[in-house]
């Protein structure tokens, strides 16, 4: 489905010229992760894209192209993704307030998941990951405490796979809708 947002803030600009400029492959992790620490953005330059909900975490279209998604997504607390993969496209992202929760998984020699660490990233910090690595991010904070996060995937994720602790691959799984603000 096409969606249509609003203009993106120009603090942007030289993340979105990046990734504007992609027509043949997907954008390079290094320079993701570059090009989100050195934006300035801020919770308030991305106001308009803040929307919650009470089932699940939200994913808000800031910008898109054939080659890649630019995500707000909003999380309350105990929101969680599922465990999964990035399928064919390379992820990063940036907190811009909360703590993100993040679990990498490895697989155990019987093919399950099992968790590695988990590690908290605090506002302004970078996660970037490969489509083959597995993860989950979470808030856990306590209650009330929101999480809001900047997500660049190259290629857009249409699907991944997503497992589960009790037993090998649970499938793949469609990326859940974003909204569009002022679509």
């Amino acid at each position: 489905m096409n969606h249509t947002a609003k203009t993106p803030p120009a603090v942007l600009a030289p993340l979105l010229n990046y990734l504007h400029g992609l027509k043949t492959e997907r954008a390079d992790l290094a320079t993701l992760q570059r090009l989100l620490i050195e934006s300035r953005v801020t919770l308030e330059d991305l106001r308009e894209y803040l929307h919650f909900e009470e089932g699940s975490y939200c994913r808000n279209l800031v910008a898109e192209s054939p080659w890649f998604n630019l995500l707000v997504l909003c999380w309350k607390s105990g929101q969680r993704s599922p465990i999964h993969d990035h399928a064919q496209s390379v992820c990063a992202f940036k907190v811009l307030t909360g703590v993100c929760s993040e679990t990498a998984y490895q697989f155990s020699p019987c093919g399950q998941v099992v968790p590695e660490r988990t590690k908290d990233y605090l506002t302004g910090e970078i996660v970037a990951s490969h489509d083959t690595e597995t993860h989950q991010v979470s808030n856990l904070q306590a209650e009330g405490t929101t999480l809001v996060t900047l997500h660049v995937y190259s290629p857009p994720m249409k699907t991944m796979k997503v497992y589960s602790l009790t037993g090998k691959s649970a499938g793949e799984w469609l990326a859940p809708e974003h909204k569009a603000v002022g679509a």
